[in-house]
């Protein structure tokens, strides 16, 4: 998958979350930060979203939240979460 297909992969379940908590709808890009943006969306279901992401992908993205910059601890936006989803994939090939 490319880059832009991991995004709206991401946008897809990001919009799913959010419907399925109940909340507005909110519009989901590539420079959505979710942790940040969409209220629904905190740390515990970061973890439970990279865990599904690692599912999904078949990857370990040895991070407990892939929502977040390893080092800074810094939210991401779904652009940066679909750039390291493709390092993670492709280190692993």
């Amino acid at each position: 998958m490319n880059k832009g297909e991991i995004e709206q992969s991401l946008i897809t379940m990001l919009k799913e979350l959010q419907a399925g908590a109940g909340e507005p709808a909110y519009e989901v890009t590539p420079a959505t930060v979710p942790l940040k943006d969409l209220g629904f969306f905190d740390s515990l279901l970061a973890l439970e979203t990279t865990i599904t992401l690692e599912e999904r992908y078949g990857t370990s993205f040895n991070a407990d939240s892939i929502f977040t910059d390893k080092e800074s601890c810094e939210p991401l936006t779904v652009s940066q979460i679909a750039e390291r989803i493709i390092k993670v994939q492709g280190a692993g090939a």
